[in-house]
């Protein structure tokens, strides 16, 4: 047997109270005399029996009142046998963003309520009683601990930017049982019940032998407003011109009319744009903000929503590196181009170091944005090596033939990078007939130019095709079908291919409107990503390209914390798995011994966390069967310890109590009856 409140035992001294009286029988005896003595013995005799009788039912009685009512104030439990013995209990408490909310009544968040509903089953177990604590940013925990210990941890919690699934508890309740070798076992799950975290998983089967005591705190409001996304247009910042920035704000809840909110965009803790946006009821509302950063290096770019209900989802974080120079390393085998030369000045934002084609194996190709293989008769082995050891390390190449000496051996060089090959010259003049407008190096060259306009004509150029394996992307192609810009992923790098050269005899593309717009979109994408958003929760990495061979580890600084994540190499980079470690949202640095300038990246919200409806008892019991499910069961303030598979008495101690009461009143009443009668 064990005692839910073990300490009111003591109080069962209080039985020696109606023994004492017994015992001791302080009343003062009446002599009354009789006429007659005759049958004075037999009275004596049986009175001497009913009394003693009498005098036992009572104290029995009220010993039995006694016992009953502090049997009952300390919740006797048996065990039932079928249940099997465990004195394990598992507790989860959700601590997601969404409990950082203010619960209905009080100032307190629903994490206090639920830290403070999980201490009270704690503190009412029994002493020996082990448990162990789930949390967000520890779904999986499979030692047991102490009270005093479990306790200390509960004080300990705070939000975290990591969500759990209710498939995923369950699936840690079930590894508990099988790791403690144990059949049974009571696990309480104190949380808003948010339906759109805990139900994102396939259900998992859970053990039969598990007792799940749900206890919810919830809002009885669920209106909110977040940020659903926001991105750029483009892969990358162009400082010369407005970014387009598109903005996704949601709004879920079952308020009656359309809902405005402010909001700002803020770079470097400076608002460079600000407007209202009207959401309507439980939709998605999307609109774009134009954007200029001119200045270079890592930016921090925040947009901030003015939502007074819920505001941990108000602020969606974009980081963003922007360079002042873009290098280009131009080789050829004569004289540059005037056309390609004057477009690639430091005017239009270019860093340029010319050479010749056949220095490329003695140049650090790393150290550019685009290598322009420009105006090309022929390939050999060497620059054909160094082509594909820079796109296999994630670098670009631009290749313009022009008067191809051997088309065959042409070919053939360049059938050992892709399966790629040119036919001979065809002449005829052409034009381009067809764009790729949503290319990332289209996507708004084609929007800013004037409508009707007239596509370059091309009056040479070499007829390109492409085997299924080399992902041959048409950027521009001509109104024959052949392809005039190509450009093909390789590696972890670029190649582009130009079909025609770049002079006014092959056509006028170099004059064209499309030329340095193009040019320059080929050497702001190329290289290191520069803009990014990461979820905390999500296990997409976030690729961080290495020039060098030697990969030390990277190290996230933020948040007053150094943490080193899980990382694996990959191409020319290092994959970094930022979004498993980091538990709060904000900015964080990637740091590397063998990198200069480590990499900022932005960590935001679940927008999972910011939909607040919460789920049905039907579909949190649908999906722990075929385990029992206690929703809410106990109406105090928290728990009342391991009730589960075990047979409450302390109901049957009251009734037990007041039997007792009412034997000691029949008693007292019959031997008031029975004085009478005899007097």
């Amino acid at each position: 047997m064990n005692f839910l409140f073990p300490l009111f035992l003591i109080s069962g001294l209080a039985i020696a109270i109606p023994i004492i009286i017994h015992l001791f029988n302080f009343r003062k005896y009446k002599t009354i005399y009789f006429p007659d003595t005759r049958l004075l013995e037999s009275i004596k005799i049986t009175s001497q029996r009913s009394a003693t009788i009498e005098n036992w039912l009572l104290l029995l009685s009220r010993i039995l009142f006694v016992a009953a009512l502090v049997l009952a104030f300390a919740q006797p439990l048996f065990k039932n046998a079928a249940s099997g013995k465990s004195n394990l209990n598992i507790l989860y408490v959700d601590n997601s963003q969404s409990m950082s909310v203010s619960s209905n009544k009080g100032q307190l968040s629903l994490l206090q309520k639920a830290v403070s509903d999980a201490k009270k089953v704690v503190e009412q177990s029994e002493t020996t009683q082990d448990f162990i604590l789930l949390t967000n940013d520890n779904p999986y925990a499979s030692r047991p601990v102490p009270q005093t210990e479990v306790l200390k941890k509960l004080d300990a919690l705070q939000i975290s930017a990591r969500t759990t699934s209710l498939s995923q508890v369950v699936t840690a309740v079930n590894n508990i049982l099988s790791d403690n070798n144990i059949t049974n076992a009571d696990a309480y799950v104190f949380s808003d019940m948010q339906r759109s975290t805990l139900l994102r998983d396939a259900a998992v089967k859970a053990l039969s032998g598990v007792r799940f005591y749900i206890r919810t705190v919830e809002l009885e409001a669920h209106n909110n407003i977040y940020f659903d996304t926001a991105y750029f247009l483009q892969p990358v910042i162009d400082t010369r011109q407005e970014n387009p920035l598109v903005v996704k704000v949601a709004r879920s809840g079952n308020a009656d009319k359309d809902q405005h909110v402010s909001m700002q965009v803020l770079v470097d803790n400076q608002v460079r744009a600000a407007k209202t946006i009207a959401v309507p009821d439980d939709s998605t509302v999307v609109d774009t903000v134009p954007l200029v950063i001119n200045t270079p290096g890592w930016h921090k770019i925040a947009l901030v929503l003015k939502d007074a209900q819920v505001n941990y989802d108000d602020t969606f974080r974009i980081t963003a590196k922007t360079n002042a120079t873009l290098s280009v390393l131009n080789l050829t085998e004569g004289s540059s181009s005037p056309y390609i030369t004057a477009a690639l000045s430091p005017v239009n934002g270019f860093l340029t170091q010319q050479g010749m084609i056949s220095s490329i194996g003695t140049q650090d190709l790393s150290a550019f944005n685009l290598v322009i293989l420009h105006h090309i008769s022929g390939l050999d082995a060497a620059t054909v090596k160094a082509v594909q050891t820079g796109l296999d390390n994630g670098l670009s190449f631009l290749i313009i033939p022009k008067n191809i000496r051997d088309i065959q051996t042409f070919n053939t060089q360049l059938n050992t990078v892709a399966p790629i090959s040119l036919a001979k010259e065809d002449t005829t003049a052409t034009a381009i007939g067809s764009v790729q407008s949503e290319h990332a190096l289209l996507k708004d060259v084609i929007a800013s130019m004037p409508a009707n306009v007239q596509l370059p004509a091309v009056l040479r150029h070499y007829p390109i095709s492409a085997g299924l394996n080399a992902g041959q992307q048409s950027i521009l192609s001509l109104k024959n079908g052949h392809p005039f810009l190509a450009q093909y992923t390789i590696g972890q790098g670029k190649l582009y291919l130009l079909a025609s050269p770049l002079e006014e005899q092959a056509g006028n593309f170099v004059l064209s409107n499309l030329f340095l717009p193009i040019l320059y979109k080929m050497c702001a994408q190329s290289g290191a990503q520069s803009i990014y958003a990461v979820t905390a929760n999500n296990r997409q990495p976030v690729f961080v390209p290495l020039h060098s061979h030697n990969r030390s580890v990277f190290r996230i600084l933020g948040g007053g914390q150094e943490t080193v994540p899980p990382q694996a190499p990959f191409g020319n980079g290092t994959n970094v798995y930022a979004g498993n470690v980091i538990t709060q949202t904000g900015f964080y640095r990637l740091s590397n011994d063998e990198v200069k300038d480590s990499t900022l990246i932005a960590v935001n919200n679940d927008i999972l966390e910011s939909r607040l409806k919460p789920a049905t008892e039907a579909e949190i019991s649908n999906l722990l069967q075929p385990a029992k499910v206690y929703w809410n069961e106990h109406k105090g303030p928290g728990f009342r310890g391991n009730k589960t598979g075990s047979m409450d008495l302390w109901k049957w101690c009251v009734v037990l109590a007041l039997i007792g009461l009412c034997i000691e009143t029949y008693l007292l009443i019959a031997r008031r009856k029975h004085k009478k009668v005899a007097s």
